[in-house]
């Protein structure tokens, strides 16, 4: 955070969990979400815990609602986090502002950080990970594969911590991914044999199922705990970022 950063000038319908961290005059949002809350809903989707409760506009990519006051309120999503994933997302309140953000999402202006515990296979990793990504339907949801062709994936990784456990060996990496694809990071370390904790698509079962009975962390140990965007807007410079704390669960598997 920094100094450019001032009060919320209005509530949001956020969902339990989730919270306000941070807020630019521009009309910039850092919002916490919790795992197991979509950043918005699927198509069709019933009963889903959702970032906002509102009303969602899948073709402008907005939550709208009537707020306590009366007054129309929009609020734009920019990019998205996985349900099972927890941490920072980033969205706008005006369009103006969410469209620069967009493009600087596009354009490989933000750099994101994420935490992730994986199982860890004792190996050197190479800092730099490159993959070609494929996305699949398969029993009516998203698969995603490493493949010789695809959608580029590319990601910078480092070990912060590692440690043995009761359940083996685990670390803890930071990920700064360069582009956004479906499930990249998941994938990504799955690919390289290091399965990240409570992934239920892409991990260790067994060891999943051993450390939720051991120590009831029942969730995807992925986590977006750092943004930092740079972009222009109404002729002025923003240099601006947010962060999110790592949470409890990750210390508890790393104690």
């Amino acid at each position: 955070m920094n100094n450019n950063t001032s009060i919320s000038p209005f509530d949001l319908p956020l969902e339990r969990g989730c919270k306000i961290l941070d807020y630019h005059p521009s009309g910039i949002w850092a919002i916490e979400k919790t795992t197991g809350v979509l950043t918005h809903p699927n198509p069709q989707g019933k009963d889903e815990r959702t970032l906002l409760r509102g009303t969602y506009d899948i073709k402008h990519e907005k939550y709208h609602w009537i707020d306590a006051q009366g007054n129309k309120r929009d609020f734009y999503l920019v990019h998205r986090l996985d349900s099972a994933t927890s941490g920072l997302i980033l969205a706008a309140s005006n369009i103006k502002i969410a469209e620069k953000l967009k493009n600087a999402f596009h354009n490989r202006k933000v750099k994101k950080t994420y935490l992730a515990i994986v199982d860890y296979n004792g190996k050197k990793i190479i800092p730099t990970w490159k993959d070609f990504l494929q996305k699949k339907m398969f029993k009516g949801k998203i698969r995603v594969f490493a493949a010789k062709s695809g959608d580029l994936a590319l990601t910078s990784v480092s070990i912060e911590r590692n440690t043995s456990t009761q359940y083996g060996d685990l670390a803890l990496l930071k990920l700064n991914p360069k582009t956004g694809r479906t499930h990249q990071l998941r994938v990504q370390c799955a690919n390289r044999k290091l399965p990240i904790i409570g992934d239920r698509t892409y991990g260790n079962f067994a060891l999943n199922r051993k450390i939720s009975k051991t120590t009831k962390v029942q969730r995807l140990c992925l986590h977006s705990s750092r943004i930092e965007v740079c972009l222009e807007y109404n002729g002025k410079s923003i240099k601006w970022e947010s962060e999110s704390a790592m949470p409890r669960a990750f210390a508890r598997l790393l104690h």
